[in-house]
């Protein structure tokens, strides 16, 4: 009788060590899960299907539609406690951070201040689809460091117009605006004449939590179309050779598998960037099977020649062939290197 109930008291231990066992393991799977796919609770997301914005933002941040003057519409995102109330354009206080979609445009001047274009001056942000970047710009701090960007399509989405675009702008404390004459004099904001040759200096200090907050909300965005179920980037591409943070030479050689529909007429572009996103090298990759029109994986392979760039680390960026050039079709995945 003693060892009938000692062999039962075992078995019920025993199921409960692996029921925890189990549960634990069901967490952890869900966890990882939603680590794969990108998925954080104190993330929100939001999918627009009038202008085809799907994105994901923090929940200290918040989200409103509405139109600027002209009945303009805008949609943005932006930081709670802005001293300033949406909905937001492209003239605002420079204590506040925030995105605004502008789908139709939105018919004002630029901000002033010193500006390049992100062809010229790098692309640093993680987008997952092209931009035109000798039209897109890049708003800079006297110390160099960017305090906005205004994007501009090189096809805009179906449901944009071809003014549409994308201004982002990070929060800045201590904000000071200086004009300089042509001789580099000092000059009152009242003096100023731009059109005569004066010129204005922005300068402050950038919220660095603001743009990291606002550069997440950025990676996560992409534009829906019809009957599309997006995929994870790892289902559509593996690079195998080189590795993430692996040290390149010239000739740099590339190994992989993508999907056939990754490709267009069995190629599709690469890039390397240094870590300034200055270009270094451009090509193609291509696909080393024979039957590469499949929504299958397929070998792919490519050589990047190359000058060593001044910096230690740069970066090896994927995109999805797309002769379309709709937003809504592109992807694009970035691997870190050193040099």
């Amino acid at each position: 009788m003693k060892f009938s109930l000692f062999v039962v008291l075992i078995f019920f231990v025993f199921s409960s060590c692996k029921q925890n066992s189990e549960g634990e393991t069901q967490t952890q799977q869900n966890q990882n899960q939603n680590q794969k796919s990108g998925k954080k609770n104190d993330f929100k997301e939001f999918k627009s299907k009038g202008f085809q914005l799907v994105f994901s933002y923090p929940e200290s941040y918040e989200l409103r539609e509405d139109s600027l003057a002209g009945n303009t519409p805008v949609v943005n995102v932006y930081k709670k406690d802005n001293p300033d109330t949406p909905p937001y354009g492209i003239h605002e206080d420079f204590r506040n951070s925030y995105i605004s979609f502008l789908p139709e445009g939105f018919g004002v001047d630029g901000p002033g201040g010193a500006r390049r274009s992100l062809e010229d001056y790098g692309n640093p942000l993680p987008l997952t689809f092209e931009i035109d970047e000798k039209r897109s710009q890049v708003f800079l701090l006297e110390n160099g460091e960017p305090w906005g960007y205004h994007l501009q399509f090189n096809t805009p989405p179906a449901s944009w117009t071809k003014y549409g675009g994308i201004f982002i702008r990070y929060r800045i404390n201590d904000f000071k605006a200086q004009c300089y004459s042509e001789n580099n004099e000092k000059l009152s904001m009242e003096e100023c004449d731009p059109l005569a040759g004066d010129s204005v200096k922005y300068s402050g200090e950038l919220v660095e939590s603001t743009k990291n907050e606002i550069d997440k909300i950025l990676e996560s965005l992409w534009f829906s179309h019809e009957n599309y179920e997006r995929k994870e980037i790892s289902d559509l591409i593996k690079i195998r050779i080189p590795k993430p943070r692996d040290k390149v030479e010239s000739p740099l050689k590339i190994q992989g598998e993508a999907r056939g529909n990754w490709l267009f007429e069995a190629t599709a572009p690469v890039e390397l960037v240094d870590e300034n996103f200055k270009s270094v090298s451009k090509s193609y990759i291509k696909a080393s099977d024979s039957e590469w029109m499949t929504e299958d994986f397929v070998n792919i392979e490519g050589t990047l020649d190359f000058e060593k760039p001044n910096t230690t680390t740069g970066f090896l960026i994927f995109k999805k062939a797309n002769a379309s050039g709709k937003p809504e079709l592109d992807r694009t995945i970035r691997i870190p290197v050193k040099f």
